[in-house]
């Protein structure tokens, strides 16, 4: 058996996607891209692990298994924000500080910190170029995540966001270890593809990652910016035909972070942001999917919408419309040619 099976893909119209298999504590600490790290193996036996790395639209995404319990000596790269987080019971410890159920670990790079992790143990993560994310950060939302990516060790519980953020590591990876199974997000991709789903898939770490702290702090806002932001973005669908895919756009039209859009929509519409796009976005798929001079297929009107998974797509469809997109195609002649009951009266 080799010392280091590794497979590496890296074309210009793919990702740059790497996935090792070791069986050595130092082959596995010199695999991971863009750290400075170090192992020292502390439970007896053999050593095996593997890690799955993916760097996609200035974020670096990558799941790591090791069989052993571990002390990690690591450090970030470049001007790069390391999260990990894990879905299993039993828990690392960072900074010779537990981390609890729910937890993203976070470091800045240029500091050390330390790992214990115990053994028979899967960690995510992320490394993702700050600038990259700074990018999805408006008004006062920038100044927030640049606190707290400097000086929070380990967020607040928040196992909602860990459990999306590996959901959507998996699907990236396409891992049987995950929550969603084996799918493969990217297989069989093309270019324009690409193109498309990585604003989606960058704009989507961003907003789970502002949910992390998003409960504590309280922010004001008045009516009068409830109803100016509503109205923009009403505006902006009514004057452009196109419906914004991601909160980042959203913000940008109306000019207002993150978590005064939260608020804006949950006050004036009684639903988040997210929500309430995603439903015009659907109510938009399923209008061309009754119209008889649709020609796109199913999956490319969700990407098209914003959809970059379809089973989520489908799953959102039947819940709002109680059918599914190949239901509703079947049913689309009905529409076009209803039937029409006369009733008859009696008179008295």
């Amino acid at each position: 058996m080799t010392f280091s099976q590794q497979h590496q893909v890296n074309t210009s119209a793919a990702p740059e996607r790497c996935k090792s298999f070791t069986f050595d504590v130092n082959q596995q600490a010199e695999s991971l891209r863009q750290w400075e790290q170090r192992y020292n193996q502390h439970s007896n036996g053999t050593f095996s692990g593997y890690l799955d790395e993916l760097t996609l639209g200035g974020v670096h995404f990558f799941e790591e298994f090791t069989n052993r319990t571990l002390q990690q000596q690591c450090c970030v790269k470049h001007d790069n924000l390391w999260l990990g987080f894990s879905l299993q019971s039993l828990r690392p410890k960072i900074n010779n500080s537990d981390v609890l159920a729910g937890q993203i670990m976070t470091r800045p790079s240029g500091v050390e910190f330390e790992l214990m992790t115990p053994p028979d143990f899967h960690i995510y993560g992320l490394v993702i170029n700050k600038h990259s994310l700074d990018t999805e950060m408006i008004g006062a939302d920038f100044d927030l995540w640049q606190d707290k990516s400097t000086h929070l060790q380990v967020s607040q519980p928040a196992p909602y966001v860990s459990y999306e953020l590996a959901k959507l590591i998996s699907l990236l990876l396409g891992n049987s270890n995950s929550p969603m199974g084996s799918t493969h997000l990217l297989q069989d991709a093309s270019h324009s593809r690409l193109t498309r789903l990585t604003p989606l898939i960058t704009s989507k770490v961003a907003d789970l990652l502002m949910q992390t702290e998003y409960q504590q702090h309280n922010i004001s806002v008045s009516q009068q910016t409830t109803q100016r932001v509503i109205a923009d973005i009403t505006e902006y669908i009514q004057e452009t035909g196109n419906y914004p895919l991601t909160v980042t756009e959203l913000c940008q039209i109306s000019n207002v972070s993150r978590r005064a859009l939260q608020y804006c929509f949950e006050q004036g519409l009684g639903v988040s942001p997210i929500q309430y796009i995603r439903d015009c976005r659907l109510n938009e798929i399923r209008r061309a999917l009754l119209s008889a001079n649709n020609q796109d297929s199913i999956a490319d009107l969700a990407l098209n919408f914003g959809f970059f998974h379809i089973s989520t797509f489908n799953a959102y469809y039947k819940e709002l419309f109680a059918e599914t997109p190949t239901q509703t195609i079947q049913r689309a002649s009905h529409y076009y040619h209803p039937v029409l009951s006369k009733i008859a009266t009696t008179r008295l």
